[in-house]
């Protein structure tokens, strides 16, 4: 047998089927035009509008700054343009002097320290226990927990304040703090991530004899990191801003927090209010939750999107303007205008 004859005449059979390269036709080119000065236009549309919308988001932030620069004069025509004809740096002294920013400060990182550090004690088990144990009564208990969630604080403000006041827990820490220890958004931002973590790595740990404290703290908890960035941030945010409910239940200037000390530079001396304090007070009061905000977006991102990897503007997927006309590229690209390949 000639297997010589044999293995030519197999490779000619393969390369008889390879496909051949042709030149394009002038039609062809001219839809290939097209199609990148479409994307083009596109590309160019989608950074004009991310620009826009961005600035729309920025705007309020350099307003507020520049008037915190400007002297009093200035302030109060309220301009809207961000044009500072002489830099007052100054009202930073004046408003952290007269609002005392140093003694409100000090009371603000207590709430919040206290807040964050003792609600996880609470939080964190409740979730696990909802989401990984079965027990009497827990279908009635999470649609309690729901229904706190639907009640605004307004709602629940008098009954609490005149239990409290009953309690004698008005004006004082155990008041102010005791609230915030059982977050019903928390509960349920972590008791969601608990059940996405996989049975098998659970059903093992089981196997090994290890106890739910042992898998939640050493299992768990590792796992959906990401969660107390996440929940760290919101929680820091919203009791740092906090405001009527700190100015219900105190009294004395002793447990006052910063949005009440910058409430108070709005006391006019003349005939309007000196706004360039207030918003230099503003903008001291915003730093540390733009700073938190800057060095944790990342994490928060991937914890609200489950832990993927965050794809911007320019991935594969492309962004949101782009795919809505991609079925118009669609079109134009109908017939094979990258390249156009014909069979032997």
């Amino acid at each position: 047998m000639d297997f010589k004859k044999i293995f030519d005449v197999e490779r000619e059979e393969a390369f008889s089927y390879s496909p051949v390269i042709s030149e394009l036709t002038p039609k062809q080119e001219r839809r290939i035009r097209i199609v990148k000065r479409v994307k083009y236009i596109l590309k160019i549309i989608n950074y004009l509008a991310m620009i826009a919308v961005g600035l729309t988001f920025v705007y309020p932030f350099v307003w507020m700054f520049l008037m915190s620069v400007r002297s009093y004069e200035e302030a109060v025509l309220f301009s809207p343009g961000l044009w500072v004809n002489e830099w007052h740096w100054e009202n930073y002294i004046q408003a952290w002097n007269r609002a005392r920013f140093s003694t409100y400060l000090g009371n603000s990182v207590t709430y919040a320290a206290l807040v964050l550090g003792l609600q996880y004690f609470f939080i964190v088990p409740a979730a696990y226990a909802f989401a990984r144990m079965k027990f009497k009564g827990n279908k009635f208990l999470f649609y309690l927990k729901q229904l706190g969630m639907m009640l605004p604080g307004e709602a629940t403000l008098i009954p609490v304040y005149f239990f409290y006041s009953k309690m004698g827990l008005v004006d004082t820490w155990t008041g102010l703090v005791l609230p915030s220890l059982f977050s019903m958004f928390g509960i349920y931002l972590f008791m969601n991530n608990f059940k996405t973590i996989p049975k098998e790595i659970i059903e093992s740990a089981v196997l090994d004899k290890a106890k739910n404290r042992t898998i939640m703290l050493k299992i768990m908890v590792p796992m959906i990191f990401p969660i107390f960035i996440t929940h760290f941030l919101l929680t820091f945010i919203s009791n740092w801003n906090s405001y009527y409910w700190v100015l219900v239940m105190t009294n004395s200037e002793k447990l006052k927090t910063l949005p009440v000390a910058v409430r108070g530079l709005l006391k006019a001396e003349g005939v309007l209010p000196p706004w360039h304090l207030v918003m230099a007070g503003n903008v001291m009061q915003l730093a540390p939750i733009l700073l938190m905000y800057i060095f944790g977006n990342q994490q928060m991102k991937r914890a609200m999107i489950g832990g993927r990897k965050i794809e911007f503007a320019g991935s594969k997927k492309g962004s949101l303007l782009k795919r809505g006309f991609r079925a118009i590229i669609k079109k134009l690209n109908k017939s094979d205008v990258n390249y156009a390949i014909k069979e032997r």
